[in-house]
C-alpha cells in the first residue's frame, strides 16, 4: 500500500556483501584494458577461502546473480630449516586463474603461474572457454 521514501542507488555499498567494485577485490587488474568493455562488470561477490592450505575463490556475480567473474588462487609451501631447530615454510609454487564473462558469453581466462619463486619464473596465458573454468 505504501511506497517506498528510499531507493538505494545503484553504486551503494550493500551491507550483506561487503566486497563490492572498488572496495577491495580488484577484478580487473588483469584485464587488459583494450578487453575491459568488452566484459559482463559483478555487482557482488562471494569470496571463499581453504583453510586447510593457503587458497582462496572469488566469484563475482552480475545483476541476475550469474557468475561473469571467477578467480581461483592457491600457493604451495615446503617446510624448511636455517639451522636444524628453526622451520619455516616457504612457497615453492602458485597459481592464479581469473576469467571473465564476456558479452559473447565465452569466458576469458588468464593464468598466472610462478614457479619457485625465482626471477623469470612467472608465466602468464591468455585463452577464451567456452564454460567458466572450475
Amino acid at each position: 500500500m505504501g511506497t517506498a521514501l528510499y531507493q538505494p542507488a545503484s553504486d551503494a555499498i550493500n551491507p550483506d556483501c561487503p566486497y563490492q567494485p572498488g572496495h577491495g577485490i580488484r577484478w580487473a587488474e588483469d584485464l587488459p584494458p583494450a578487453l575491459k568493455s568488452l566484459v559482463v562488470a559483478p555487482i557482488r561477490f562471494d569470496v571463499f577461502q581453504e583453510f586447510e592450505m593457503q587458497a582462496e575463490h572469488t566469484c563475482g556475480r552480475d545483476a541476475s546473480h550469474q557468475p561473469c567473474y571467477s578467480e581461483f588462487r592457491f600457493v604451495v609451501t615446503q617446510l624448511c630449516s636455517d639451522d636444524d631447530e628453526l622451520y619455516y615454510e616457504k612457497p615453492v609454487y602458485a597459481e592464479s586463474m581469473t576469467s571473465w564473462r564476456l558479452l559473447d558469453e565465452r569466458w576469458l581466462v588468464c593464468r598466472i603461474t610462478i614457479d619457485n619463486f625465482d626471477p623469470g619464473a612467472f608465466h602468464t596465458c591468455f585463452f577464451l572457454s567456452k564454460a567458466m573454468p572450475r
